[in-house]
């Protein structure tokens, strides 16, 4: 299972780098990070990229970025034409998806960062269907997270952490994101619902419940504790899986804790 230990310390020492850049200690715990980074992520069948919006250009990927999306390239080729990749081999409705989400960033996301001056953003999109040439389908989820900011809100420099959560759906048409602003303002985008909503993509009574079941605890127990009938326990976990698409609560769990839902 994910644990976001590595992910946390590369994001605290990525900003520490930055604001002293000249500590050459620093550098070097980057390097080390960023294997660990490495490491972690083929470990848990991800891939990490950093990259530069502004410049449109990848900084960093771990090595195992082939073994995950499917792709035959080179790294050098992947570095060049990732976008282009991309755009290609996904359908045509998550591109629109895409081109959605520019928008809803310069025109929601960025105005709220432009008036904070401690900027955070990170997102979660989940089940985007992969279709390289001469490779299988693959199913991937996205967590992002804004590394460097301009005053104006609109993000130059950006982490993905992608993970092949093919195993982990029922409902493989079923793909959905949610973003948070400043560990404040909470967004979602659902392909049913095809626009983008404030809130979660769960409820809170779900996220309770769902915490509950992380926990260990069983339906009786859960409803005892939110003072709810156990029928409406199972009602908020089939919910849950259909909204979701994931195969049962177990990977249901994986998800939400992979997303920073719960």
């Amino acid at each position: 299972m994910e644990n976001p230990k590595y992910h946390d310390e590369f994001l605290e020492l990525w900003n520490q780098i930055h604001e002293q850049t000249d500590d050459a200690s620093l550098n070097e715990m980057y390097i080390k990070q960023s294997q660990l980074m490495g490491q972690f992520a083929a470990i848990n069948n991800q891939f990490i990229a950093i990259y530069n919006s502004k410049k449109q250009n990848i900084i960093y990927l771990s090595d195992n970025f082939l073994d995950v999306l499917g792709y035959k390239c080179t790294e050098e080729e992947y570095k060049k034409w990732s976008s282009l990749y991309w755009m290609r081999d996904i359908p045509l409705e998550q591109s629109w998806f895409f081109l959605r989400m520019s928008l809803f960033f310069r025109n929601t996301v960025q105005p709220i960062l432009k008036k904070s001056s401690s900027k955070k953003l990170n997102w979660f999109i989940h089940n985007f269907r992969l279709s390289p040439p001469n490779s299988d389908l693959h199913h991937v989820s996205i967590l992002g997270n804004g590394l460097e900011f301009q005053t104006d809100g609109s993000m130059i420099i950006l982490m993905t952490i992608i993970k092949d959560v093919g195993e982990l759906i029922k409902d493989k048409d079923t793909w959905w994101a949610e973003f948070r602003v400043n560990d404040e303002e909470v967004f979602h985008f659902h392909h049913q619902e095809k626009k983008f909503k404030n809130g979660s993509i769960l409820s809170d009574r779900e996220k309770g419940v769902l915490t509950l079941i992380e926990q260990g605890k069983e339906t009786k127990a859960i409803a005892e504790w939110l003072e709810i009938s156990p029928h409406t326990v199972d009602k908020h976990r089939k919910n849950m899986l259909e909204f979701t698409g994931a195969k049962d609560t177990s990977m249901l769990l994986q998800i939400c804790q992979m997303g920073r839902l719960i």
